[in-house]
């Protein structure tokens, strides 16, 4: 495989204005370091695969350290040196969700992490763009993905404290928001509480597995902020490490400006390390390892045979006579022009609300009128994936979409009796969630229900081992997981006795 050729190394410097103009530092000398320093693998962009490019921080105390190059780090994946290895001198432009919680008990203190997060956002670099996301009960998008800083500290400033807490889908939210973003990508959150409806119940609907399963396959980072005394630390601080960043806690509101200091000066003091990959893009995970004095950190990904380092993307439209999809598409136009006129300050949120609340009760009454085959319900899928990355509805309403058309899926698939049909709608459960036009648990849920009908076909048309040796298959052909396939086989072994 070709390989770059090693460039002139110059010392790395930051983008961000955070830490002024740009200088060369003095190289960071290892004796004593290894008991000292922190190596964090912030993310592994492959944007240009298999042009590999992993972004890491080196941290002593805290503080990042400078001067380093490639000399001073080791790449591996799967056990396989990778050489060579450049380490670029400009980091390459930033894309942050700053996500704020704006529930009731953050009243208080709302003022001073008002001014905080606007110290962060100001402190970015000329070529970074930030985006902020607001959540309480709610998930609101307050501005597009920008540059221009003065419009996200507008939005901060008329932030409101009131209502529960729906931690777990505004991260979500925040990570999807930057699926289609190239360059290096960041969340960074503060939270006062726990995911919470008011009763000690969780609010979202989406899980913590969820949360990190969807942060690893976009692989971006996610900083977490506890404010106060009160929020869930350990789930806190598992999001960070699991992502690739860091967890900080700001016991007072005071010393908030600080804590993000610090994050902004972790982001602009990251290392960006290129090399092409010797492995073949054959969708296998794969771990890489990065080492430097004495350290390592590890983080996988999984390159497909399309020559891209993730997923592709499945493409929008809608077939001649798809009423599901075509149910949604029509409210498209109508959606984007609130969103136009919200970004225009020609409507109000709750104007631009009280659209998306129609178009999604249209949509519904479109839905529960279509008789779609699968292949239609796949492209109202893609569609209402499509509305919500364009944040032309929040995620409750995808979720709602998502829901309404998982039950046709559940119709159709439950009326096939033969093992060509229930393979076909095991497939379309694979693939939908590949895809992520369908969340893990619905997955779940449709592959139970179809090997639960599967079950039963076996039983009447097949033998014991017969029957044991086709769930092994679909199972091998990652059609059903290890638990459904342990589930079929007992109950087989049940039946037969």
């Amino acid at each position: 495989m070709h390989h770059l050729a090693v460039a002139s190394l110059v010392l790395i410097t930051s983008t961000a204005s955070v830490l002024g103009q740009t200088q060369e530092m003095p190289r960071v000398t290892p004796e004593n370091s290894a008991s000292e320093a922190t190596l964090i693998i912030n993310e592994l962009n492959t944007d240009d695969y298999p042009e590999v490019l992993v972004l890491a921080t080196v941290l002593r105390d805290g503080v990042p350290l400078t001067g380093l190059s490639a000399d001073d780090f080791r790449v591996r994946e799967d056990e396989v040196d990778q050489e060579p290895l450049t380490v670029e001198p400009q980091l390459p432009p930033l894309s942050v969700v700053v996500a704020l919680d704006t529930s009731g008990s953050m009243s208080r203190r709302i003022d001073a992490t008002k001014e905080a997060a606007k110290t962060f956002v100001t402190s970015l670099g000329d070529n970074d763009s930030v985006q902020l996301v607001a959540f309480e009960r709610t998930i609101e998008t307050m501005t597009p993905m920008t540059s221009t800083t003065s419009s996200v500290t507008s939005a901060i400033d008329g932030l409101v404290a009131r209502g529960d807490t729906a931690l777990y889908d505004a991260l979500t939210r925040s990570v999807e928001l930057l699926e289609e973003r190239r360059g290096r990508k960041a969340v960074v959150v503060l939270s006062d509480g726990v995911d919470d409806d008011g009763t000690g119940q969780p609010l979202s609907e989406a899980t913590v597995g969820e949360v990190l399963e969807r942060a690893g396959a976009v692989s971006v980072p996610i900083f977490t902020i506890g404010l106060g005394t009160e929020m869930d630390e350990a789930v806190l601080a598992d999001i960070a490490r699991n992502t690739g960043a860091q967890y900080l806690n700001a016991p007072d509101a005071g010393e908030l400006s600080a804590v993000y200091g610090q994050i902004s000066e972790q982001l602009s003091g990251q290392y960006a390390i290129r090399y092409t990959s010797s492995l073949p893009a054959d969708g296998t995970e794969r771990r890489v390892d990065l080492a430097a004095l004495g350290v390592q950190d590890s983080k996988t990904y999984a390159p497909t045979d399309d020559g891209t380092g993730a997923a592709s993307a499945t493409p929008i439209g809608t077939a001649p006579g798809c009423t599901t999809a075509e149910a949604i598409e029509a409210e498209r136009a109508g959606l984007q022009q609130a969103a136009d006129r919200y970004d225009q300050d020609l409507y109000s949120i709750t104007d631009r609300n009280a659209v998306r609340g129609d178009a999604l009760r249209r949509m519904k009454e479109g839905l529960a009128a279509a008789a779609p085959d699968l292949a239609c319900v796949r492209e109202a899928l893609v569609s209402a994936k499509s509305l919500y990355g364009d944040d032309l509805i929040d995620i409750s309403a995808r979720n709602d979409l998502r829901g309404d058309l998982i039950g046709k899926i559940s119709g159709l698939c439950m009326t096939r009796s033969d093992d060509a049909g229930h393979v076909e709608c095991l497939t379309f459960y694979r693939d939908a969630y590949e895809d992520e036009i369908i969340d893990i648990t619905a997955r779940n849920q449709l592959r139970n229900e179809t090997v639960d009908a599967l079950t039963g076909h076996f039983f009447e048309a097949l033998t014991v081992d017969e029957a044991l040796a086709r769930f092994a298959e679909l199972y091998d052909e990652d059609l059903i997981d290890i638990t459904a396939r342990n589930n079929g086989r007992d109950e087989m072994l049940r039946q037969e006795n």
